[in-house]
């Protein structure tokens, strides 16, 4: 009986360190990929497909791989806070630049619950099979590009 004990502990020790190697991973993805996408767009364009291809690949390689929906869920949210925090803070150096405070609110505020909506898109179509992923990611990149079409006629 001690002996199961002792397996039962290693276990939930070993799903707690998952969980936290987990969320420091989703993190940073949250708070460093926008940085990055915004230096690779400078050259390629096209931001949106490359940051929701960016955001299905942390659905799969990360937020998947969290225990249950609880935590996928909780993950996913998080991820998608952090990404549209991050690429606001970018878009806030340029407010500063320019002196344009009229777009803070439409460029600052509204972005937050879009990246949280297509992450849990891409969640939930990845959920739903991983050959639905791709209904999810053409999903998020027409609604992330009515999204930016939205705010630039703002």
């Amino acid at each position: 009986m001690k002996f199961q004990n002792l397996i039962d502990f290693e276990q939930a020790q070993n799903w707690r360190l998952q969980l936290i190697i987990s969320g420091i991973a989703i993190f940073a993805a949250g708070l460093i990929l926008p940085v990055i996408i915004l230096f690779i767009v400078q050259f390629t364009g096209y931001s949106e497909v490359l940051e929701e291809f960016t955001k299905a690949a942390v659905i799969l390689f990360l937020i998947l791989k969290l225990p249950d929906l609880k935590w996928q869920l909780l993950g996913a949210i998080g991820f998608g806070f952090l990404f549209g925090l991050s690429e606001n803070f970018l878009y806030l150096g340029q407010i500063f630049t320019f002196g344009d405070w009229s777009v803070f609110e439409i460029r600052f505020l509204l972005p937050l619950p879009m990246h949280i909506a297509t992450v849990l898109i891409l969640l939930f179509s990845a959920l739903a099979g991983k050959k639905y992923i791709v209904l999810g990611l053409i999903a998020t990149i027409f609604l992330h590009l009515y999204f930016n079409s939205v705010i630039a006629n703002y």
